[in-house]
Formats: C-alpha cells, structure tokens, sequence
C-alpha cells in the first residue's frame, strides 16, 4: 500500500469515526479488544448543568415567607399559582411536570447549596462546582473524572466513563488523569447511515509489507468495532424516535442520552447543559421558559427511562453556579448571589425536601447563606449512588434509597 494511499484510508476512518460513536472508544480499548460487547450496566449519573445562576427562590418558592414577597415586588409568584409541595414550599407554575414527578416521589430538592465565601464570578464559581475545591485554583481535573479515575482499575474501561452531550468543548468537571471523556454535539453523527462508507473502507485495507499488514489488520478491526457499535446504538436510538419527547433542546438530547444508556456502552457519566439563566433584566418570562423547559424535559426522560427498564440504574443531579440575590433589582431581574436549590431526580432518590429551608429574615449580605455544602451532595454520589469512595472528608447526605 503506497503512503497516499494508507493516508487517505486513515483519514477515512477518522472521518467516520468522528461521525460514530468512536470517540467513546479509545485507542486502548480497540487494541484490547474490550467494545465488541455490551459492558456490565451499572448505575449512571447523568448531570444537569443550569449556567448563568439559577434563580432558586422562583423555583423553589417560599410562599409562607412575607420577606419573599416585600423582597420582589414585580417578580414575586403568588402562593395559588404555585404547585405546593409541603413545608411553606412550591414549584413555580411553569413546572407543572417535575411537580408530578414530585408528587410520585422521585425528586428530592436540597435547600441552601453552597460553599463558604461564595464567589460572584460564572467563570471561578463554576470552575469550584467542577473540581469540588472551593480553595484552589485546579484547571486540570474534574471531580467527575477523578471520580472515574478510581472508579475504573483498567484505563480502557474509564476512557469511556463520560460524555457531554450538546457541546464540543468537554467540561472540567468531566477531566481527569486516566478517563478521557468524549463530546457530541447531537445524534445525526452516531447514526449507521452516516457509516455507508465503511465497507468501501475495509475491502481496501491490504498491505504487503509486514507493517502496512499490521496497521489494515488494525484499521480493518476499528471498522469492524465502529459497524458493530454504530448498529447497536442506531437500534436504541430508533426505540427513542418513536418516545413522546417535547420538542425542547434539552429534552431531545436526554432522549439521546437514554439511548446512549440503554445501548450498553458502560457510560456511567452523561453531562448536559442549559443555558441562560443569568437573569439580570426581565427575568419573569425568561426564567419561567426555562423552568418549563427543565421541567418538562426531566419528566420525559424519567419516563423514557422507565418504559426502557432502565430507571432503576440511572439518577440525574440538576445543579447550577449559584443563585440570586433576594431582593430584584431595579431592571425587574436578579444579580449574581450565593446559595440555590440542588435537585435530584430519580426512581432511587431519597425524595422530598431536604437541608435548612433559607430564612429570608437572615439573610448575609442580602443573598441566602449557604447551609448544605455542595460536596455532602457529591459524597452522597460518589459513594451512595456510584458506589465509589469518597475522596471528600465530608459527611454525604442520605439522597438515595
């Protein structure tokens, strides 16, 4: 095989690999053999990302509170609107979904998440969420992938711990020293059409010298890897096109990750984003859109989950970088604060209210103090819920059943 030859056969299957599901399967594991199978399926944590500071007192409401409603003149939800779950407490109008999902007890929503002197910034407060350090400034790993680290004895197996789904810049919190995460933009790329080329590909795979021989043997074995696995994953993705699935962004890639969980290819990691919730001006309809959107697209991919069989292994945490101030300023927003609502989603979660209320009387600096740190939530992840130890000396909180 002469070189231009070998060249385009290896670009070939870059292209094709970048298109297929590949990129969850590394150069290891190829060599080793170790993808050709369905892996052990084990439970998985799929992460909600709310960027821009979550306006937690509007989606966790407490309506008993007169502070609340002195507080936010224009932007305060009155109490009969709200979906009441008990405890002075309701779930702002437009999720009428997740208050189902409450109501059949698999949601538990911690009160007061945060840190000790909260920063105000997206970018650093987002980057102590992503490496559980609060203290110092580490760019290099994420507690998710430290967490595949010691989560996975073969480097082959970690590499395929994590994707991100929706974006092509992989998060910090998905980095670690062993696992190598993947992300996708979107399904168009995974599906077994895109891979028409393949057959084209591997019949012109020879070479007569001992090492062109080795180099087809092992391009031949990644074509052969990437048929298998794009088959496998096209079958679970025909299975979530005929899911009724709301026509949100955020809901079509969820119904992209159930698919991605239910095919088998020992993801334990799926994380997603949602952006725009740095609500400064105007919030009232922007931030009731995207509760409806998160709202409605956590419900149907619980429901998703549970018509596949698969609920029972998969939990979702929903957090954000921090949350607003108490008071709306003067453009009917709110600015940057510090502590907000975490959510759990779940058939194994712990449901209800958890954590210390906030009291709107005791407010620090005019934000809600933070009263659950956010790494008891982890802890309560990692070693309740991934069934992996803990490298945070905190005591986890009883999130899962």
């Amino acid at each position: 095989m002469v070189t231009d030859r070998r060249d385009f056969l290896v670009n070939g299957i870059q292209v094709a690999c970048s298109l297929s599901l590949l990129g969850l399967m590394k150069e290891s594991a190829l060599r080793k053999g170790k993808v050709g199978g369905k892996l052990p399926l084990e439970r998985t944590l799929v992460v909600v990302q709310l960027s821009g500071g979550n306006d937690g007192l509007n989606m966790l409401v407490p309506h008993r509170q007169d502070a609340y409603y002195r507080a936010r003149p224009t932007l305060a939800l009155g109490r009969d609107r709200l979906h009441a779950l008990g405890r002075g407490f309701g779930l702002h109008p437009q999720m009428g979904a997740l208050a189902r999902l409450f109501e059949a007890g698999k949601v538990a929503a911690i009160h007061g998440v945060g840190y000790p002197i909260p920063n105000r910034s997206h970018f650093r407060s987002m980057e102590i969420w992503h490496t559980a350090d609060p203290v110092n400034r580490v760019r290099d790993h994420g507690w998710l992938g430290k967490l595949l680290d010691r989560s996975c004895e073969d480097p082959a197996r970690a590499s395929m711990g994590a994707i991100h789904v929706g974006g092509r810049e992989i998060p910090l919190a998905l980095r670690g020293e062993t696992s190598d995460p993947t992300a996708i933009t979107d399904a168009r790329g995974l599906q077994l059409r895109e891979l028409q080329g393949f057959a084209s590909l591997r019949n012109g795979m020879t070479g007569s010298r001992t090492g062109e021989a080795r180099e087809s043997a092992y391009l031949r074995a990644v074509a052969e890897q990437s048929y298998r696995v794009s088959t496998r994953f096209s079958r679970a993705f025909e299975r979530s096109e005929k899911a009724d699935t709301p026509g949100y962004g955020l809901a079509q890639r969820l119904r992209l990750v159930a698919g991605l969980i239910e095919a088998g290819f020992g993801l334990r990691v799926l994380h997603l984003e949602l952006t725009g919730f740095d609500t400064h001006a105007q919030q009232g309809r922007l931030h009731g859109a995207l509760l409806e959107e998160l709202s409605e697209s956590l419900s149907a991919f619980q429901l998703d989950l549970e018509a596949r069989g698969i609920d029972d292994r998969v939990s979702t945490l929903v957090f954000s970088e921090f949350g607003r101030r108490a008071a709306e300023n003067g453009s009917r927003g709110t600015d940057h604060g510090a502590a907000g609502p975490v959510l759990l989603v779940g058939s194994r979660v712990r449901p209800g209210l958890h954590g210390t209320p906030p009291d709107l009387e005791a407010l620090q600096d005019g934000d809600v103090p933070f009263t659950t740190d956010f790494r008891s939530i982890y802890t309560a992840v990692e070693k309740d819920w991934m069934g992996v130890q803990t490298s945070m000396d905190l005591r986890p909180m009883e999130l899962f059943v």
